[in-house]
C-alpha cells in the first residue's frame, strides 16, 4: 500500500526535527489517509483518501447499511 492520496496525490514529506538544544534529526510527516469505498461509474472501489479531500466532498462515499437495519426493512 502506498502512503499517497488517490485524489490529490498528497504523500509523505521529510524534514528536520529540531530539539530545544537545536540538534537536527531527520523525520517524516505522513498524510492522514483513510480507506474508503467510493462509487466510480457504477462500481464500488476501495481507495486511499486524505481527510481533507474527504471533508471537501471530492468523492462520493458508498453508503453501507448495517445488517440489523436491513433485516428490519424486509
Amino acid at each position: 500500500m502506498s502512503r499517497m492520496c488517490d485524489v490529490c496525490g498528497k504523500a509523505p514529506i521529510s524534514g528536520n526535527k529540531i530539539s530545544k538544544s537545536y540538534n537536527h534529526t531527520r523525520r517524516t510527516w505522513r498524510p492522514n489517509l483513510l480507506k474508503v469505498k467510493a462509487q466510480f461509474g457504477g462500481t464500488s472501489k476501495t481507495i486511499n483518501v486524505c481527510t481533507r479531500c474527504l471533508r471537501a466532498g471530492f468523492i462520493d462515499k458508498k453508503v453501507t447499511v448495517p445488517k440489523t437495519e436491513a433485516v428490519e426493512a424486509k
